[in-house]
């Protein structure tokens, strides 16, 4: 103990003779600290950002999209073959074990309208399995049905932003408002999510039965995407494996292409 108290005293009397030296040391002490605290703190603040943002995406999501088809030379980008079609989500929901939810989607621009007031947005055509795969809860009404899904309804879940620009304060459901030159009747209203990684607004969209987007708005008879929930985390690559043989047997896509 006495040895313990002498090199104290030496220390102190060296920190008292050279007070600059001392307070500089303490100083880039406290700064380096500082510096790896905040450093551990914006680490972490951004993994959990990039988590809820994944999060929002859906629960072990697979997205399956068609290729790019080429016209006079020029490329039409990663689902430009139009491919895809609503007997091959059949399929996939028939034989793919471990996919919980299967959502075939078509996607387009839409003009809105209600009363005096319109709004531009980007319109989902998706199945009544939809908001299962986001993980998505509505915050009004209901969603539409699978009965709806296969008589084409014209029925429409609204987003947030949409509702905002469209009624204002006032409540949406049961209220009839146009897409394109059709009328559909508002049943429901999503949760909001805000933006996602790429800074898009998540609540500026509508939903409607993807059967409706098809035949009623777009006039089209293919698939943008098929859009799959897996049950686990671990089934996520087998179901990848299984969809990848399934649609290369079905469309007699060789190996390597």
């Amino acid at each position: 103990m006495k040895r313990l108290g002498t090199i104290l005293r030496i220390s102190l009397r060296a920190l008292r003779r050279n007070v600059l030296r001392t307070l500089l040391t303490m100083l880039g002490i406290i700064i380096g600290v500082a510096a790896v605290i905040a450093m551990v703190s914006i680490g972490t603040g951004a993994q959990v950002m990039m988590e809820k943002q994944v999060a929002a995406l859906g629960q072990n999501v697979v997205m399956v999209m068609s290729g790019s088809m080429n016209r006079g030379g020029v490329f039409s980008g990663l689902g430009g073959a139009a491919t895809l079609t609503v007997a091959d989500t059949e399929a996939i929901r028939r034989e793919v074990e471990g996919a919980r939810y299967v959502s075939p989607e078509v996607r387009g621009t839409s003009q809105l309208a209600y009363g005096n007031l319109n709004w531009s947005t980007t319109l989902y055509g998706q199945s009544d399995e939809y908001l299962g795969l986001r993980d998505w809860p509505l915050a009004d009404g209901s969603f539409f049905t699978e009965q709806e899904v296969k008589t084409a309804a014209r029925v429409a879940v609204l987003g947030r932003t949409v509702v905002k620009n469209l009624f204002g304060d006032a409540d949406p459901i049961g209220a009839t408002i146009r897409i394109g030159n059709a009328p559909f009747v508002v049943i429901g209203v999503l949760s909001p999510k805000g933006s996602n990684m790429m800074g898009m607004d998540q609540d500026d969209v509508v939903v409607v039965p993807f059967t409706t987007a098809m035949r009623r708005l777009f006039g089209q008879t293919n698939l943008r995407s098929v859009n799959i929930s897996a049950a686990t985390p671990g089934s996520i690559t087998r179901v990848v494996e299984q969809v990848t043989a399934l649609l290369r047997d079905r469309h007699r896509i060789r190996d390597g292409a």
